[in-house]
């Protein structure tokens, strides 16, 4: 290429690589590049990053939220901003096996990416991979007991509430709501949402009308529970991560 371009090796590495403080003239360099061009040749991303300490990529690593339909608008978010500026969104998805994690994290900082979005299927508290803390790391829809680790997660106690507010602006009244047992911060944020929303309305909270249940079990009875009644009619709003569609039961 060098010889086609008519200049030295080291004046086409400098050029391809973006060498700082290497005067090229200008029409040499566009000479260069045109070359590069029609022969194919691209500049040497990885050594640029690595003089440059940027590779304007950025790493996604999640457990199973990149195989999981309802978390397609996270993954959609991230590349939309990604791509307003420049960088590029490296996805891995590890499927919740750690070893595979490890390795792929490792392939992340081997090509030096500029940060990393850990992501979570659900939101829960995790432990940043201690390999993370060398390079700037979000934490998305799961969050860390380090409060210098930032996190982006969903607003357990406000989606509780505008769930509950739905049905009351329906007219309903008598709400019931499934919880699930697992102590995680939507099992703790959306029942306080609920009571909000019934005090908000002036509604009285009644505890017959909360029950508890595993994930799996719920999913199992088809989200169909049992929310003691006195012949009046009322909605079951299931509040917890929604196995189905997670839309409203239509009104009976």
């Amino acid at each position: 290429m060098a010889a086609a371009a008519g200049v030295s090796v080291t004046t086409v590495s400098h050029i391809l690589d973006e060498v700082e403080g290497k005067r090229v003239n200008t029409e040499t360099r566009q000479r260069v590049l045109e070359t590069a061009r029609q022969l194919g040749d691209a500049p040497n991303g990885l050594a640029r990053g690595r003089r440059l300490k940027r590779s304007s990529t950025i790493g996604f690593v999640s457990d199973q939220i990149a195989t999981t339909l309802h978390a397609g608008r996270i993954i959609l978010g991230a590349q939309e901003v990604a791509a307003k500026h420049d960088p590029l969104l490296l996805m891995l998805n590890t499927g919740g096996d750690p070893e595979l994690e490890r390795k792929e994290i490792e392939l992340l900082l081997q090509r030096q990416v500029d940060g990393v979005l850990y992501a979570s299927m659900y939101h829960r508290v995790v432990e940043v991979p201690e390999p993370l803390r060398s390079v700037p790391t979000v934490l998305l829809d799961a969050r860390a007991d380090d409060p210098s680790v930032p996190s982006a997660v969903p607003g357990e106690v406000q989606g509780g509430a505008t769930a509950v507010r739905e049905l009351l602006r329906h007219g309903h009244r008598r709400i019931g709501f499934i919880n699930n047992v697992d102590d995680i911060p939507a099992t703790h944020g959306r029942p306080e949402g609920y009571r909000q929303a019934l005090a908000e309305a002036g509604v009285t909270f009644d505890p017959r009308l909360v029950v508890a249940e595993t994930a799996s079990a719920a999913s199992a009875a088809g989200g169909a529970h049992a929310v003691p009644a006195s012949g009046t009619t009322h909605r079951v709003v299931l509040l917890r991560r929604p196995d189905g569609d997670g839309r409203l039961p239509r009104r009976r």
